[in-house]
């Protein structure tokens, strides 16, 4: 049996000639068709775009096999569609993508899901055909535990794929309380993932069920490879399901199973979370240390997109506990843990207001003992489900069906839905409290957001502020460069030469050096080299910006059409040596961006290279040319004054909240009428998404 002929969609990236002996209607011959397809799917893996168009011939061709070959059984089909769907969704779970995930999961199960499809309707029915027939339920079977960490995992971290997960719960539980006790590492990860899902669901009976099976082979066969996410499981779930006490599970697992030090971590946390106050007391410097030995083996990733996926990882497993802080109203702890993370000593630790992004919750909280409980995420849903219709953002929304996964952001925005996220935002964050809190001295807030998508500061700027700065390190920034000396980088984006000009116009006049950078000499290595000297105090890019939602490790400044910056070049150059910061404007769309699909991930390029030593202003989304000419004329007019950056960009973010005929009054008053008369037409009818779109990260 020639495979270019059974798939001839993907027949050129086959062994020329490739046969498979037998036929279809044999579960072994469907193994070995499988095998292939997958060997060719790995060689693919280096280039993800072709195995992504490969997998989905694939997988078009197997189900026009049903119909072009009616001697192959339907079953067939059905397990060959699931062993080869399996690979790019486990690659997306390997990579914390829960929409590669959710898609591939449809389509291994169904019929093959388009990249950027917002529903697909599957049919379970064949799947479970193939489960009861006598001749193909192993292999369905195999094929189906294959898939349950992917679907149990999405479901319950990023509560998407309900309908799947609703209807495979059954037929897993029935597979792994048969074949469970022997202990294969795929059917206990399946095990595990399907326990996670019973335990969020309220199913702790059938939980307990397999919670037992699991305590049995963790202490008779300790050095199963799936001993340490056992003893995680067990020593963490709510309520319990073993007959031993969880703590005691934790404690045994340390002493007694070799672990890495994630998972020593993971089981340090979860024990540590349950404790009462003088049990915390001496236990929280071991834990501490722990999480400092994590930490430091994060920073030597050299990979920037893999150390923030990593650092979302380890913030998963640190959330018991810093969730337990904040409710406990536990600051001084709390402090100490996050500055652990963010790899700060103490006596490096911030002393002024700022935000610090934290973790769970339905409603942005600020004090602590306002911590909202773990399952409480009815707020969340709301502003997720407003953000993916006005956004256009591919979110995996909590508590939603699928239908939610939106088309993925090609940098347009749906106005009609500008009140709904609105009032969203405004149900979800507590702004006057935030406000009242900032106040307060020595104030910092803990607030759970979505990272980079969630206008904390231009919420404060529309109530008269404080504008709080978002913090990416919990270092004491150093103290601002006196602006004497600006350089500005020109692009070809829209109103590129319009902003230019004003720029020069505010800054010449306050007696400010300004250097501006345009045409040819507009290149990436330019630009690097000026990044990494000191010659300047603010450098300010007036270009395009570029944030695939998929694909965030491709994010860049697009200088010109034919020159960029990308994300892990410029994370990765030397920031000059100095006693005081300058400030970078990335006056682009989508550079204060991060991906927000990763558990708490925070790759973007604004976030990337934020430290003490470089403030950056950039933006949360697109921005229209006239909306980003006129801020960046409120920022420069109050950094040519003399204000400091934080101050410069409170100011700048709560005059562009104004009405519009207050602004034009504003910098025609400062000159700058005609300079800026056409940006400001463009700029007649702002949205929310405009007024809220400036960021300042420190």
């Amino acid at each position: 049996m020639r495979l270019d002929k059974l798939f001839p969609s993907v027949a050129a990236h086959l062994p020329a000639g490739k046969e498979v002996t037998g036929e279809l209607g044999n579960p072994d011959t469907v193994v070995a068709v499988a095998m292939v397809l997958r060997m060719q799917q790995d060689q693919l893996k280096g280039a993800p775009l072709l195995l992504d168009q490969f997998t989905h011939a694939a997988l078009s061709d197997i189900q026009r096999l049903r119909t072009a070959q009616p001697a192959v059984p339907e079953q067939a089909c059905v397990v060959l569609a699931m062993l080869v769907g399996w690979y790019p969704a486990r690659r997306g779970y390997e990579y914390a993508q829960p929409l590669e995930m959710w898609r591939w999961l449809h389509s291994a199960l169904g019929a093959p899901v388009s990249r950027g499809a917002t529903t697909a309707d599957v049919d379970l029915a064949p799947v479970g055909s193939a489960l009861r027939s006598e001749r193909w339920r192993p292999l369905a079977g195999h094929a189906l535990i294959m898939l349950a960490p992917i679907l149990f995992h999405l479901n319950t971290t990023a509560h998407s794929a309900q309908d799947l997960a609703q209807q495979l719960c059954q037929p897993v539980l029935v597979l792994c309380r048969v074949i469970l006790a022997r202990g294969p590492a795929s059917v206990v990860e399946a095990a595990v993932a399907l326990v996670h899902h019973l335990v969020r669901i309220g199913q702790h009976q059938d939980a307990r069920v397999l919670g037992h099976v699991l305590e049995r082979m963790l202490y008779t066969r300790p050095g199963h490879p799936m001993a340490g996410s056992i003893a995680v499981l067990l020593a963490g779930a709510q309520p319990p399901i073993t007959h031993h006490r969880p703590e005691a599970i934790a404690q045994w697992a340390l002493d007694r199973i070799g672990l890495d030090p994630l998972m020593v971590l993971s089981l340090k946390t979860v024990a540590a979370a349950r404790m009462e106050a003088p049990e915390l007391a001496s236990s929280f410097p071991d834990v501490v240390s722990q999480l400092q030995k994590v930490v430091a083996l994060n920073e030597r990733e050299q990979d920037v997109a893999q150390r923030s996926r990593d650092r979302g990882v380890v913030w998963s497993v640190c959330q018991p506990l810093a969730h337990a802080f904040l409710q406990a109203g536990d600051q001084e702890r709390l402090m100490q843990w996050l500055s652990v993370w963010y790899g700060t000593r103490s006596d490096e630790r911030r002393s002024g207001g700022c935000v610090v992004l934290a973790a769970g919750g339905s409603r942005a909280w600020y004090r602590p003992q306002t911590a909202p409980p773990d399952e409480d995420d009815a707020g969340l849903v709301r502003l997720t489900a407003a953000m993916n219709a006005a956004l256009g953002r591919s979110l995996v929304t909590p508590g939603l069906s699928d239908a939610v996964l939106v088309t993925p952001a090609t940098g347009s925005k749906s106005f009609e839905h500008v009140d709904e996220l609105d009032a969203a935002l405004l149900a979800y964050v507590d702004v006057d409290d935030l406000a009242q809190y900032a106040r307060a001295e020595d104030a910092e807030a803990f607030v759970p957001l979505l990272p980079a998508l969630i206008p904390v500061q231009a919420l404060l700027a529309r109530g008269g502020g404080p504008v709080l700065p978002l913090a990416v390190s919990l270092r004491q920034p150093l103290p601002d460069r006196l602006v004497k000396s600006v350089q500005l980088w020109c692009g070809d984006a829209p109103f590129s030469r319009a902003e230019i000009e004003v720029l020069e116009t505010v800054f010449s006049w306050a007696g400010i050096r300004c250097d501006v950078v345009e045409g040819e000499e507009v290149t990436r290595s330019g630009f690097l080299s000026s990044y990494e000297s000191d010659d300047y105090d603010v450098l300010w890019v007036v270009a395009h910006g570029h944030h695939p939602v998929l694909a965030p490790d491709e994010s860049a400044v697009l200088l010109t059409s034919d020159e960029q910056v990308t994300l892990q070049e410029l994370a990765s150059a030397a920031l000059p040596s100095a006693t005081v910061r300058r400030l970078l404007v990335l006056n682009t769309c989508h550079s204060a961006a991060a991906n927000a699909q990763g558990p708490y991930d925070d790759h973007g390029l604004a976030r990337s290279v934020a430290s003490p030593r470089q403030a950056v202003v950039g933006h949360l989304w697109p921005v229209p040319g006239g909306a980003a000419v006129v801020f960046g004329a409120l920022l420069a007019c109050e950094l040519a004054d003399g204000s400091g950056f934080t101050q410069a960009f409170e100011a700048a973010l709560r005059a562009f909240q104004h009405p519009w005929h207050d602004i034009a009054g504003l910098l025609g008053d400062r000159g700058l009428g005609a300079q800026i008369a056409e940006a400001l037409h463009e700029f007649r009818d702002p949205t929310f998404f405009d007024r809220s779109s400036p960021t300042f990260l420190e």
